[in-house]
């Protein structure tokens, strides 16, 4: 199973529309969504088809959490021996949300990469139309244990290595990131995270979604490099 964040334009969300065939779609417009609340509200309003965790204890992060690890009864009710497909169109282009709500709301997905990897194959899709070049950037959620294949696998380009383990403020690992990576280079990036449970949980969620927020608005989206951005648990 693999999971995937991927930024793209809306052109390249039309072209996706294409081949979706099979998939368990699951859409979520930004304008609907004006703070961290909305978008609890409008994904677990998707995922929680289980146990109906929102009804039983209301629409915060810890409900999310119970109805995203629900996915083995997931996969058994939308797709039983079939395989499990899920594609997230998330049209965040009007980036209407505070910093610290979009930061949030891109630490849900995240979380979800990880707690459905081993059930589910997961493409998130965040849609910007403000966009002149398209790199197809991305997220990509692997294991600790697969470092020395993707070291092969990206051989050649300009690899950047960092341990989240320690990691428990946004300034430092952002002040980390500035002072070693420039992208100055004509190649192609790629970023290593070991250890990105924080990612998911284990700090303060306004500290992993300022995290969140460097990689995916100040990284992946502004600097009109091709950037893979491999977080290992």
């Amino acid at each position: 199973m693999g999971s995937s964040l991927t930024i793209i334009n809306q052109e390249q969300q039309k072209k996706l529309y294409k081949n979706l065939e099979g998939k368990w779609v699951i859409e979520l417009d930004s304008e609907k969504i004006k703070n961290i609340n909305d978008f609890c509200i409008a994904i677990m309003d998707e995922i929680d088809i289980i146990y109906d965790y929102k009804h039983l204890y209301g629409y915060d992060w810890y409900s999310f959490r119970d109805a995203a690890m629900e996915s083995e009864h997931i996969v058994k009710k939308l797709f039983g021996d079939k395989e499990a497909n899920v594609v997230i169109i998330y049209d965040n282009s009007k980036l209407i949300m505070s910093e610290i709500d979009r930061g949030i709301s891109y630490q849900y997905l995240i979380a979800l990469m990880q707690w459905w990897s081993n059930k589910l194959n997961l493409e998130i899709y965040l849609v910007f139309d403000n966009m002149t070049k398209i790199f197809n950037s991305k997220i990509i959620r692997d294991d600790m244990s697969n470092e020395d294949k993707i070291f092969k696998l990206e051989e050649n380009k300009n690899i950047f290595i960092m341990d989240l383990k320690q990691n428990e403020l946004a300034d430092e690992f952002i002040k980390r990131i500035d002072k070693n990576i420039n992208f100055s280079n004509k190649k192609e990036y790629v970023l290593i995270f070991n250890n990105s449970y924080n990612f998911v949980q284990g700090i303060d969620y306004q500290e992993a979604g300022l995290m969140a927020n460097k990689l995916i608005e100040d990284i992946l989206l502004k600097k009109n490099k091709k950037i893979k951005i491999y977080l290992l648990f």
